[in-house]
């Protein structure tokens, strides 16, 4: 074989390399970084479009979901939900949380925009019965006030999903309270020039 050939076919490898190589890292890109927000976005649009707005920064208190009503996918029929889209690209936002007294699970979840879950509190190991969660966008100046924790999401957008679980969704006393437990909790923007 001649040293030309050679030459080419190192050449035709070496391209062909550098090519697989580029195509790994754009899917990489398109497939890891884009396609979990993109997901979030549709997912987002999709929950405030049946709730007739399109507010940020708002919990919205859902009852027991039935089949094909639920706005949390695969969610446990035995619970409810408080779910909530922040926005803290301008303002902290205040979490106000309130743990019920029931002893029956619940926990707070907190996601960033590309679904990945930075925090979770359970009923287990909240501490307090109420407590207040500071949300700000990663470098904050915010400084955390008496009884507040200031937590830091990646993105400046995501996710709150708060769960209550009904032991025995036939009554009707226990739905109530867990209804009237699940509206203590709320959020709020924080007015602060620390930001």
């Amino acid at each position: 074989m001649s040293e030309i050939k050679r030459k080419n076919r190192f050449g035709n490898f070496l391209v062909w390399t550098l090519f697989s190589v580029a195509l790994a890292v754009v899917l990489h890109f398109v497939i890891v970084q884009q396609i979990p927000s993109l997901m979030t976005k549709r997912s987002v649009e999709a929950i405030l479009a049946r709730k007739k707005t399109t507010e940020y920064n708002r919990l919205f208190y859902n009852d027991l979901s039935y089949a094909g009503t639920d706005l949390v996918v695969m969610s446990n029929a035995d619970m409810r939900s408080s779910i909530g889209f922040y926005d803290v690209s301008e303002k902290p936002l205040k979490i106000r949380v309130v743990v019920p007294e029931s002893g029956n699970y619940w926990s707070i979840s907190l996601y960033a925009w590309n679904t990945d879950n930075f925090f979770v509190r359970n009923d287990r190991n909240a501490g307090a019965k109420e407590f207040d969660l500071i949300l700000v966008k990663a470098g904050s100046k915010y400084q955390a006030q008496t009884g507040e924790e200031v937590v830091e999401s990646a993105t400046t957008r995501g996710v709150i999903l708060m769960r209550y679980i009904v032991a025995n969704r036939a009554d009707q006393a226990e739905l109530a309270r867990v209804a009237a437990e699940q509206s203590k909790s709320f959020v709020q923007s924080v007015e602060t020039n620390q930001y």
